[in-house]
């Protein structure tokens, strides 16, 4: 406890001096909005603190936020909302969420690892304890629920109940108090409350947070506004601070140091008041808030004030001296120009000239209110007093601009700029440039400048009598004038000689100097030539800076004014003492080595294998901008010049120690050194065990030599047996090979001869079959005449039935020989194609058969008795009954093994 309670107060000694600064009234400071998308959509933002190292973190609904200013991280602790978040340290952090409370401590690793302090998680399933509140007080951490105390001291956690229930709590002056909803506010002191006060007879009201003016203390409500308590009495502030706070209705109270005060409201944003009740800032939606409800505010060591709100988070930059009014309503446009005099605020924007009061641009108000004069609609590129007389530059032309009234002053259209030269007026104009000269009390235009033509959108006088024009997309040209103002001498300077965007005459002290996005180029007036420098680092400009001639407007000691895309920005220069920088703390977020795609997470100290030799390191000066950052790689090595990018990757590290140095600079100051050390360790092949390996592969070589010899002698004569039996194994292999062919061909021939004589034998009992055919019909004409001879009672019928008897019997007998001789032939092919094609005829089968050994369609016609044409038809139906598609060869099909007998050839 000892140590978080000196983290505080070293950590407090760094935000005092950036909180004493004078804020400027006038326009809103910059003002950064970041989406829940950005933030992992994590929910509603109760509560807000900074780290020492300027590190954010958020207590969220969906858990603990950290922000950098470049990237989020979400941590998720407990089950419930968080609620609340108390920072001791960059690596030490407590939050307390719905029945909840614990701390977070950082790893080695820099990620945070969350562990729960609240004991009384399953005692108290009953009491729904929410903790919205955690503080530190002498060393010792204050966890406050509205029911509870939870007092967490070195060795125990002590609990003091609520005298009803708590409603907040606030510091002030280093004391802690507590507010309770029913009886008063309390005071803690000695593990104890003490009341303070009651609350006053006919108020109630809900206590948002405390501070000191001049009269005592002043009490800030939700509902009610401010109350004064000076000398044991209550009384209603009247003033416009309170009532505006009464209506808007306050959430949340922060300090901005001794003289500023915030506040949090659910329906009109963000008021900032001095403690004399003075409203310095009111900032909501028609200024750029993204909601008018602030739910949490806190203001940061680097002056940044942190709001959390109903829908996103925003942080206003109150230590920058711009302050921004942007156009949110659509009122006026891009600010190109201004003049400030006793009549008030002249802006020309891209809509035309608006007039306010200087007061108009006080941040107090809603809105900023300005007005446009009639009749200036159109661009307005530049005002200019001349002769105690507003001049205005337009795009259609030259105009006088009264209290009341404008008047055109030529019909030339497109002034850029206003000169006032001796006793007369110079216009850079659209096409060159105009001269005019004061008649009869009025300016009226003279003639054209010869020699000069293009867009002039700057010109400056040198000396007596030498002209700097700008031609943009043409160059720079210097011109010696007569007295007639004509230019009797033209020096041209091209574009091209001007690296970077932009090109600017700008004129310091005596010198004529050309800038650019990139380079400064400075007049040589002996040589009549540029000469190039590197731009010089300057203090950071307004963000959305207009480029190129929209530049700076001085409009009062105190008061500068800047052109920026969608409204105008000033810069306050009063009281410059007051804007403390403080020193920058540098912050390492990422360190990996990596191979390839593969990662390790790095920690000081750490030892990396030697393949993984490649280190990324991402660094950052949290939320803090235009931040320039260098580092090196050991002593021996310069470090690298600044650059703004907060990371680097170093590839192929030599093993051994090394040391990284990062340094920070933040307008002009240097942050602390940051040291990172690892080791690479040695490859492989230079390890202790690659050196004791060299020492075995030595030993085994020596020995090898000694007995190369020996192995020599028995190398050659195995290599001469080895010969002689290889020649016997391919002596061997050669016969075996010559059998094998031998029994090879011997086979095919024997199965040709078995081919043919199927063949044969197949073509005889087809032949057969035919003359038992010519045999039968015979026979069958025999028979018919026998029962025609029956049918004649002349004949004996005995007889002649005998006859019709043996002739029938034959018949039949020579009807079955041949298909049982085919069968026996072929009754393996026959099975097999039965039970493959069940709808196979016998004619089908005979027919397969004569495909198969090979005969033709006219032998097969001859064997069958048909003509030629009815085989072919025969043949055709026969695909179709075996599924054969029309490229396929019903002959190879036939052959097919699969359809093969066992004992093709067995009966021949």
């Amino acid at each position: 406890m000892k140590k978080i309670l000196s983290t505080l107060i070293l950590w407090l000694s760094f935000v005092a001096p950036v909180c004493s600064q004078i804020l400027p009234e006038k326009g809103v400071p910059w003002l950064a909005n970041y989406t829940p998308t950005e933030y992992h959509d994590q929910g509603k933002i109760w509560n807000i603190q900074t780290a020492p190292n300027g590190i954010v973190y958020m207590a969220a609904d969906g858990g603990l936020l950290e922000f950098d200013g470049r990237e989020w991280k979400s941590y998720k602790g407990s089950n419930g909302f968080t609620r609340s978040v108390l920072v001791v340290s960059d690596s030490l952090i407590y939050s307390g969420s719905d029945l909840d409370f614990g701390v977070w401590r950082r790893t080695k690793t820099r990620d945070f690892e969350y562990t729960s302090l609240y004991p009384f998680r399953e005692e108290a399933q009953d009491v729904s304890e929410e903790f919205w509140h955690i503080t530190l007080i002498g060393g010792n951490i204050v966890f406050v629920s509205s029911r509870n105390l939870y007092l967490q001291t070195s060795d125990q956690l002590v609990k003091i109940p609520a005298p009803s229930r708590f409603a907040g709590h606030f510091w002030h002056k280093d004391t802690l108090y507590f507010a309770d909803a029913d009886q008063g506010l309390f005071v803690f002191e000695d593990f104890s409350l003490r009341k303070v006060f009651g609350y006053p007879k006919g108020h109630r009201f809900e206590m948002a947070g405390i501070f000191e003016n001049t009269e005592g203390l002043v009490i800030v409500t939700r509902n009610a506004g401010l109350f004064q308590y000076a000398g044991g009495t209550f009384s209603r502030m009247e003033t416009p601070l309170s009532d505006q706070l009464q209506a808007a209705k306050v959430f949340c109270f922060e300090t901005i140091g001794d003289h500023y005060v915030a506040f949090g409201t659910v329906l009109k944003g963000l008021y900032i008041a001095g403690t004399d009740g003075k409203i310095v800032h009111h900032v909501n939606k028609q200024k750029g808030l993204p909601s008018n409800t602030v739910l949490a505010l806190h203001f940061s060591r680097n002056g940044k004030l942190w709001l959390g709100m109903d829908y996103g988070v925003s942080s206003l930059n109150l230590l920058s001296k711009y302050t921004y009014f942007f156009d949110y309503r659509g009122d006026f446009g891009t600010g190109y120009t201004a003049l400030l005099n006793d009549e008030g605020f002249l802006l020309g924007t891209n809509q035309g000239l608006y007039r306010t009061g200087w007061d108009g641009l006080n941040s107090n108000l809603e809105y900023f209110r300005v007005s446009i004069v009639p009749g200036t609609e159109g661009q307005v590129w530049t005002l200019q007093e001349a002769d105690r007389e507003v001049l205005m530059g337009h795009d259609k032309g030259l105009f006088l601009v009264g209290d009341h009234r404008i008047e055109k002053l030529d019909d030339q259209e497109g002034v850029w700029t206003i000169l006032p030269y001796k006793d007369a007026l110079l216009t850079g104009n659209y096409n060159g440039i105009s001269v005019f000269r004061k008649r009869d009390n009025r300016w009226t235009f003279v003639k054209k400048m010869g020699l000069i033509r293009g867009s002039c959108n700057q010109i400056l006088i040198e000396k007596e009598n030498i002209l700097w024009v700008n031609i943009p997309n043409f160059g720079i040209i210097r011109a010696l004038l007569n007295n007639d103002l004509e230019p009797e001498e033209r020096w041209i300077f091209p574009e091209e000689s001007f690296r970077g965007n932009h090109p600017y005459l700008h004129r310091q002290d005596s010198d004529i100097q050309v800038l650019t996005d990139t380079f400064q180029y400075v007049y040589q007036g002996q040589s009549a030539q540029f000469k190039r420098e590197i731009l010089p680092v300057k203090e950071p400009k307004p963000k959305g800076l207009l480029a190129g001639i929209y530049q700076p407007v001085a409009l009062n000691p105190e008061y500068e004014f800047f052109p920026v895309y969608n409204g105008f920005a000033l810069q306050y220069l009063g009281h410059d003492e007051a804007f403390v920088k403080p020193r920058p703390v540098l912050t390492l977020r990422k360190m990996d080595a990596f191979r390839n795609q593969e990662r390790i997470a790095l920690h000081p100290g750490a030892r990396v294998p030697f393949l993984f030799n490649n280190l990324r390191m991402e660094y950052i000066v949290a939320n803090q901008e235009n931040v320039l950052y260098r580092y090196r790689i050991d002593d021996q090595e310069e470090y690298t010049p600044w650059r703004p990018e907060n990371s680097f990757v170093v590839s192929g590290l030599r093993y051994g120690e090394h040391l990284c140095e990062i340094q920070a600079k933040h307008q002009g100051i240097l942050s602390e050194t940051v040291t990172f050390p690892f080791r690479i360790a040695a490859p492989w092949y230079r390890s202790w065990y690659a050196f004791l390996l060299y020492a075995l592969l030595l030993s085994l070589l020596l020995w090898s030599v000694r007995g190369s010899q020996i192995r020599a002698l028995k190398k050659q004569k195995k290599e001469m047996l080895i010969r002689e039996k290889k020649a016997m194994r391919e002596r061997a292999a050669k016969h075996r090979l010559e059998i094998k062919r031998l029994r090879q061909e011997k086979l095919e021939v024997e199965n040709e001869q078995l081919r043919q004589q199927m063949k044969h034998k197949t073509i005889e009992l087809a032949n057969k079959a035919r003359d038992n055919e010519e045999k039968n019909r015979l026979i069958l004409t025999l028979k018919e005449q026998c029962e025609k001879a029956m049918k004649n009672p002349s004949l004996s019928k005995q007889k002649l039935s005998e006859m019709q008897r043996i002739l029938t019997s034959y018949l039949n007998v020579d009807d079955k020989t041949f298909e049982i001789q085919m069968d026996e032939l072929h009754q393996d092919f026959f099975r097999k194609l039965k039970e493959r094609f069940p709808g196979l005829s016998n004619h089908d089968l005979r027919l397969c058969a004569y495909l198969k050994i090979g005969l033709n369609s006219k032998e097969i016609a001859d064997i069958l008795n048909i003509q030629p044409s009815s085989s072919y038809i025969s043949r055709s139906r026969l695909r179709k009954k075996l599924n054969l598609q029309a490229d396929e060869n019903l002959y190879d099909f036939l052959n097919d093994p699969g359809l093969q007998g066992d004992n093709n050839g067995a009966n021949l």
